[in-house]
């Protein structure tokens, strides 16, 4: 599942993916691995996690996958450890600017309705 979800390049198919689950999926296959030592599907689980538009998952969804990646910033092993604080710096700047987004609309539209 993982090797056919890399290969996807159609954002709305990756996206029905997150709305059906797909995240929660992940965090539990995650969890599990770490606590299995099985560091080769970590690591395959966290290129899928880089390669999932997770900006359009729930907050709830996001909120677990978040957990499970900030519990492998310590992992044993440098590898996962580095990729995991990775895509945790990716995720801050990627919702930071996301977050600028929004407040900047919600500015322009304030400014269009009182125009």
């Amino acid at each position: 599942l993982m090797e056919w979800i890399m290969q996807i390049q159609d954002s709305s198919v990756l996206i029905w993916f997150l709305s059906k689950g797909g995240v929660l999926i992940l965090t539990t296959w995650l969890s599990q691995a770490a606590v299995e030592e099985q560091t080769s599907v970590i690591l395959l689980i966290l290129k899928v996690l880089c390669h999932l538009p997770l900006h359009k998952a729930s907050p709830e969804n996001m909120s677990a996958i978040l957990q499970s990646v900030n519990g492998l910033r310590f992992y044993r092993t440098s590898d996962i450890s580095n990729r995991a604080k990775g895509l945790l710096s990716r995720w801050t700047k990627l919702f930071a600017k996301i977050q600028a987004m929004k407040k900047q609309n919600r500015n322009n539209s304030q400014i269009d309705s009182q125009s």
